[in-house]
């Protein structure tokens, strides 16, 4: 009873509480992408303008970084959600556009080059797709205008620090899948803490180029 006693069930509550309304928020702010998917019958077939409307993920992966970010600070996280997604929707947006653009055409590429004598290209292609993942999410979680300096940077941070950006992988590759496989529980109850695994690995790898 003494240790049932100690267990800090506010503490445990309000986190839950607090990643819950975050999901929410990332649910409403990616709907168009959700009811895209849901209602198509081969996703599959048409994924370059599923890839393409994924840009959207740019502003709501922002609002979600802030959030983490105004917790870590002492603010509330949860009530914050909205307030960094139309703070930094346009600049996360266009980074989403960006690394959406790169992602079809490195892809196009990819499907071109199998099964031709251009197929010894294909392990490249699919490091740079890798590669413009990693750097955008460390673009999102870096609340800066976006230069080219700053873009270079953070791609070489990202290498650098490979073994985060592998598990970063990892993680939106499971919620990835559980998105398309189980959507309640891909869509209500894992956006939050993995997005916070990611955001907190993240910024180890940008330490350096963080001003707060």
């Amino acid at each position: 009873m003494r240790l049932l006693a100690r267990v800090p069930y506010d503490t445990i509550f309000s986190t839950a509480y607090a990643f819950l309304k975050i999901n929410l928020g990332l649910v409403a702010a990616t709907l168009p992408l959700i009811l895209a998917f849901a209602f198509s019958g081969e996703p599959l077939a048409a994924w370059p303008f599923f890839v393409a409307l994924s840009a959207l993920l740019g502003p709501a992966v922002a609002g979600a970084f802030g959030s983490f970010a105004a917790a870590s600070g002492g603010e509330s996280g949860a009530s914050s959600f909205w307030r960094s997604y139309r703070t930094r929707f346009g600049r996360s947006l266009a980074i989403g556009a960006v690394a959406a653009l790169a992602v079809i055409v490195l892809a196009s590429d990819f499907r071109l080059a199998l099964g031709t004598p251009f197929g010894a290209v294909t392990p490249m292609l699919a490091l740079l797709i890798v590669l413009v993942v990693v750097t955008a999410t460390a673009l999102l979680t870096l609340d800066i205008r976006p230069t080219l300096r700053l873009i270079v940077t953070a791609a070489y941070l990202s290498v650098r620090k490979w073994y985060l950006s592998l598990a970063n992988l990892a993680v939106l590759g499971i919620l990835g899948g559980a998105v398309v496989t189980k959507p309640a529980i891909g869509l209500f109850l894992l956006p939050g803490p993995a997005l916070y695994v990611v955001w907190a690995n993240t910024r180890h790898i940008v330490a350096a180029l963080r001003t707060d």
